[in-house]
């Protein structure tokens, strides 16, 4: 007989609290039509409380609520066939904190690194923008896309060190 371990004490509000911006960032940088992350960011949600009971405490709980972002995109991206998002859309993204010289800088900066993103292979890509647009950790990761931690940390170092190079050649 197999119990299911429940998410730690935490109410629904409190799940969707903790992971929601993480879960919509992963959508967002990768779906052009803004109306369709938000409904992919709820499609998630519905599928984590539905199945919470089946969560059985194997892996990190955000791992969990990744793998199913993840493959609600797959889904989504083999109905709608569509591509990754323009750079204009995704570079209105960065925060606004700063002077307006600052933010021009940075945004020229975010353009040009996301712009070379783009030319790593896909499952760098993956990595990357699980580990810095979703904030997961190297195991959680390698939960989401189905392989071992090593090899995922060898995708990040490789596109990482490829980001350097390019960015190094543009300057």
């Amino acid at each position: 007989m197999t119990t299911a371990i429940m998410y730690p004490k935490l109410s629904h509000q409190q799940i969707y609290e903790d992971y929601s911006a993480k879960i919509y960032r992963y959508f967002r940088y990768r779906v052009k039509n803004v109306w369709d992350v938000e409904d992919l960011t709820t499609t998630v949600f519905i599928k984590v409380y539905s199945k919470l009971e089946q969560y059985d405490g194997r892996h990190p709980f955000g791992a969990w609520i990744f793998r199913i972002a993840h493959n609600a995109l797959i889904d989504y991206m083999r109905k709608k066939r569509e591509s990754p998002v323009d750079q204009d859309t995704f570079s209105n993204m960065v925060a606004t904190d700063k002077l307006p010289e600052e933010c021009l800088l940075n945004q020229e900066t975010t353009e040009g690194l996301w712009d070379k993103v783009h030319t790593l292979t896909k499952d760098q890509r993956n990595v990357i923008a699980l580990r810095y647009l979703g904030d997961l950790r190297m195991n959680e990761i390698a939960e989401i896309l189905g392989k071992t931690e090593a090899s995922v940390k060898i995708l990040h170092f490789r596109g990482i060190k490829k980001l350097q190079q390019l960015m190094e050649a543009q300057a």
